[in-house]
């Protein structure tokens, strides 16, 4: 009796403090169906990206490389064109970014007022800009991955869908785009669902740590609900259960109360970040182990002949420099599913649309520390509900080599441009099918069928609400 008493404290506590929480995750949650929150896409970014001149273009790649390096090391470089005029963009192995003209190699940061106008007419020079400025962050580019870029220029267009576009002070590219229908659904949908309140988000630990706790103790609201269900119904009956007291929340908890239980608790799972579950992040050595050792000026001071040719094929919007197991190559790419693949250390290499398995192979192997016992594929895109998350894109081929034995580890690499997507051991594998599963009903059966799944969830989002509501109303009532 005791027992009971107290789950039942419990539960009306936690219920008092985390129900408007839990039902405002809920009805977000029917907006996020309906409306994305804002991203620019890779086919986004190619369509508004100008193709690279390549009578500018540019200064040699080795004299590139040698300017550009930095004790972190260089993972890969790409070459865009801003404006009028070439940059050369590094990505370091530290995850931060070095920018410099293409032909000039003179630092690109910080990117002027002048230049960010000039980036912005350049992709729509039918729209006039209604004001540019420059800002640290809003609610729109708040999370972490615009940390390389900042500050960034904020750029507002006219036209009917009040476009503002966000480009990098870093690197001068577009890096965010929203259109006035995003934002007013996001404001109710993502930015309380995830909590992206600048202020709290951008302080990620204090952000990280709030929703962990909301997350835990609506997780243990759940589980009190359900244990205090599962009670009623086995000492009352079904008669007395249904007609005596909260009737309406005790069957919307009997229908799906192990199911609203599965959604919070799932959610809760995306804010692990590492504490139960590995966060399928890869070290900078295990990178730099893949690729053959970081990218430097001696990779490529006898290609120059082969760099010329990547400059000069098609109509090239980016050129990325990438070295993986030892081999550099250019990726000559036109759009996000159009490319090159040049090997610069063979001489009249001819141009592949994607890395091959074998090499892939090795530099995976190179992560491990062995060779033997590694399989491999290639993953599309009807398979990749089952695989990384970090590759949802369809099209996105990716190379997935496997470890088998007691200690099965999984690479994904992406087959296009030779990046190090995610690991993912056991316990990340395990993430992937409870979140994936419960959290957003990611399954091989709703492949093909999005549209149903995205129904069913906003009704079912709709049936938590009500549970949600109902056991406050059940709580008025007492009082």
């Amino acid at each position: 009796m005791e027992t009971a008493r107290g789950l039942t404290r419990m539960h009306r506590r936690l219920a008092f403090a985390l129900g408007p929480v839990v039902l405002v995750w809920f009805l977000s949650g029917v907006v996020m169906l309906r409306v994305s929150y804002p991203s620019l896409t890779e086919p986004e970014w190619f369509e508004s990206a100008a193709k690279i001149d390549s009578e500018s273009c540019c200064a040699s790649l080795e004299g590139i490389i040698g300017a550009m390096d930095r004790p972190q090391g260089i993972e890969y470089l790409r070459i865009i064109q801003v404006g009028e005029r070439p940059v050369a963009v590094a990505q370091y192995l530290d995850g931060s970014l070095g920018a410099a003209w293409g032909d000039t190699l003179e630092p690109v940061a910080p990117l002027s007022a002048p230049g960010a106008q000039r980036a912005a007419a350049g992709i729509v020079p039918a729209r006039a800009i209604l004001s540019l400025e420059a800002i640290a962050d809003d609610v729109w580019t708040v999370h972490q991955r615009f940390n390389a870029h900042r500050p960034l220029w904020k750029v507002s267009f006219s036209g009917e869908e009040e476009p503002v576009w966000y480009f990098s002070g870093a690197t001068g590219e577009l890096v965010q785009q929203t259109t006035a229908h995003e934002r007013r659904w996001n404001l109710v949908g993502a930015v309380l669902h995830w909590a992206y309140l600048p202020w709290l988000r951008r302080q990620w630990g204090l952000w990280d740590r709030t929703l962990w706790w909301l997350g835990g103790g609506a997780t243990l609201m759940m589980v009190t609900g359900c244990m205090l269900l599962a009670r009623a119904l086995m000492r009352e009956g079904r008669w007395r259960f249904v007609t005596g007291g909260p009737a309406l929340h005790r069957m919307l908890g009997l229908t799906g109360g192990v199911t609203a239980l599965a959604w919070v608790l799932s959610g809760w799972l995306s804010m692990d970040h590492g504490r139960v579950f590995s966060d399928g992040t890869i070290a900078a050595s295990e990178r730099e182990r893949a690729m053959g050792g970081r990218l430097t000026a001696r990779d490529i001071e006898s290609y120059s002949a082969e760099w010329g040719k990547a400059v000069v094929v098609g109509a090239a919007k980016e050129i990325r420099v990438s070295k993986l197991a030892g081999a550099v190559h250019a990726i000559v790419r036109e759009s996000s599913d159009r490319q090159f693949v040049i090997p610069l250390f063979e001489a009249g290499g001819s141009g592949q649309q994607l890395f091959s398995e074998s090499l892939v192979r090795s530099a995976a192997g190179a992560m491990f520390g062995l060779t033997d016992g590694l399989t491999v594929r290639t993953i599309m895109s009807e398979l990749r509900r089952a695989g990384s998350v970090l590759t949802v894109a369809a099209g996105v081929p990716v190379v997935r080599v496997q470890r088998e034995g007691t200690d099965a580890r999984w690479v994904d690499v992406d087959a296009r441009t030779g990046e190090v997507l995610e690991q993912q051991d056991a316990s990340r594998r395990w993430y992937h099918r409870l979140f994936g599963g419960l959290h957003r009903w990611d399954v091989p059966w709703f492949v093909g069928h999005d549209g149903l799944r995205r129904f069913l969830m906003g009704l079912w989002c709709l049936f938590g609400a009500g549970l949600t509501v109902s056991g406050v109303w059940s709580w008025v009532r007492r009082r």
